[in-house]
């Protein structure tokens, strides 16, 4: 039998070791026995007063029979930054959105979140136009890192069938024409890229 598989964000890890070996039927001397660590230790790592380095926390997940696979830097803001932008979607609250997303390319680019986050298709937020933007700036964060495109983010389903304008301000249309970044304008959206540098 195969050990159950799970993916942590590295924050927050430390809340899930009792909770894993409670479930595997293991006392802490049994798990600590099992990781090569002492109880006391063990003790210390669940309570949080201390903290395993990388290969002593697999140690101790492995030991109590699970697999662990850390997620990349970052998912779990990732995941929230798209449900906040689900939200403001949702509201009809533009400005919000393009700030969400522009807070998400800045982290990208400043190594706040790891660009391996965004491989996985992150889930929609319920619009297929801000779909689309999510997908099109996925491949600028990957065109920028000389990376292959995630298959996700040309899915046809991340694709308008007609342009869309993120600002309504019409004035400014010529300009957001011409300032779309590539990734954004084959998909349809049009937002300058300079609404993505701003946060």
């Amino acid at each position: 039998m195969h050990p159950k598989r799970i993916q942590l964000d590295t924050i927050g890890a430390m809340t899930l070791l009792a909770d894993l070996r409670t479930k595997s039927g293991l006392t802490q001397a049994e798990l600590a026995r099992r990781a090569g660590t002492s109880r006391t230790r063990l003790s210390a790592y669940e309570n949080e007063r201390t903290s395993p380095e990388l290969d002593t926390l697999q140690r101790l997940v492995n030991a109590a029979g699970v697999e662990l696979a850390l997620a990349p830097r970052g998912a779990a803001r990732v995941s929230r930054q798209i449900d906040e932008l689900s939200e403001a979607v949702a509201e009809s609250r533009s400005s919000d959105g393009v700030r969400l997303v522009a807070e998400l390319v800045a982290w990208v680019r400043d190594g706040v979140v790891d660009l391996d986050t965004l491989a996985h298709e992150p889930a929609s937020v319920g619009d297929r136009r801000w779909d689309a933007l999510v997908a099109g700036v996925t491949e600028l964060l990957f065109a920028e890192a000389a990376r292959l495109v995630p298959g996700w983010a040309s899915s046809p389903a991340r694709i308008l069938d007609e342009p869309w304008f993120v600002s309504s301000l019409r004035p400014m249309w010529p300009y957001i024409f011409t300032t779309t970044p590539a990734p954004l304008a084959a998909r349809g959206v049009h937002l300058s890229a300079d609404s993505l540098a701003s946060v």
